[in-house]
């Protein structure tokens, strides 16, 4: 407090005078040294010095004020902690500086957990389906199609699949919706995007496709050319109204690409529902490396509406 005191006197104030009796003192002694100097320029550095100390004498009790009033509204909040105002007090402050920091880390923190987890996760699918048998036979189905229950879970199709080719050990399916193609629904517009990634990002053995998806996909050379195939083992199942032919822009004439599987008794037993009833198209796609076990899956679809 002698400090406080020797600002005072510096100023020439006693320690009671108002905070409006201090800035008008200093204002004072701010005039009067500036006028000092303009009259005795040949003293204005001393002028200058006597005033800085002034003006330290000022700030010092402005801060001290503020330090006091500060600790008063701290001293009223933190009373009701009663013996345990200090650790309080030190735990808010501790907080309120270091908020920022403490967010941060926990961001990071989490962001670590996440990659973790993502690579524990990875590492255990891979591990998953390391042991399964390989793929017989990859199914994208591409149309207006759902699954039951409106899921994602193609596991119903695929067990449907098996139980209809025992030989098999393991099948493959994706379901890709296909909107309306004369929609003009922005959200449609969106999907039928991303149809189109599917369609260059996955390599099915075997496409089955609704009508409307058909047209879409018909003509851009993804189906493998069925006409030998027809000659010679689907000869006998296929008969020419299941037969679907489209004339691709190299071809001279129309040619055999796919065939109608939708009156086939095993399509009955897939767990999936389209909104076009009066088609189901399958096709082998032109990059599969399993041509048998897909024109198995075309011939024993098309035997069973035989029977």
């Amino acid at each position: 407090m002698d400090q406080m005191k020797q600002a005072y006197e510096k100023l020439g104030l006693p320690e009671t005078a108002t905070r409006e009796e201090l800035d008008d003192r200093y204002t004072l002694l701010m005039r009067q040294a500036r006028s000092e100097q303009r009259r005795n320029p040949d003293q204005a550095e001393e002028t200058e010095a006597r005033f800085s100390e002034m003006t330290k004498a000022y700030r010092f009790i402005l801060e001290e004020e503020k330090r006091i009033s500060l600790e008063e509204i701290s001293r009223q909040k933190y009373s009701k902690f009663r013996g345990f105002a200090g650790p309080a007090e030190k735990i808010e402050h501790f907080f309120r500086y270091y908020r920022y920091h403490l967010l941060g880390g926990l961001a990071l923190l989490g962001l670590a957990v996440y990659i973790v987890i993502s690579v524990f996760n990875y590492r255990a699918e891979q591990e998953r389906l390391a042991k399964l048998p390989p793929v017989d036979l990859s199914v994208m189905f591409l149309g207006s199609f759902m699954l039951p229950d409106n899921g994602n879970d193609t596991e119903p199709i695929e067990k449907a699949i098996l139980e209809q080719f025992p030989e098999w050990k393991r099948v493959a399916v994706n379901v890709t919706y296909v909107p309306p193609l004369n929609s003009n629904n922005p959200n449609d517009a969106a999907m039928l995007q991303k149809a189109m990634i599917m369609l260059t990002s996955e390599r099915p053995d075997l496409y089955i496709t609704d009508q409307n998806a058909y047209n879409w996909v018909g003509h851009q050379g993804i189906f493998q050319d069925l006409e030998d195939e027809i000659n010679n083992e689907l000869k006998d199942s296929a008969s020419p109204d299941l037969l679907v032919t489209d004339q691709l822009e190299e071809d001279t004439s129309e040619k055999v690409y796919a065939v109608n599987i939708q009156d086939s008794p095993l399509t009955e037993q897939l767990p999936i529902a389209k909104q076009d009833n009066e088609s189901l198209i399958a096709g082998i796609s032109g990059a599969t490396e399993k041509d048998q076990n897909a024109l198995l899956f075309l011939k024993r679809y098309l035997e069973a509406d035989l029977k």
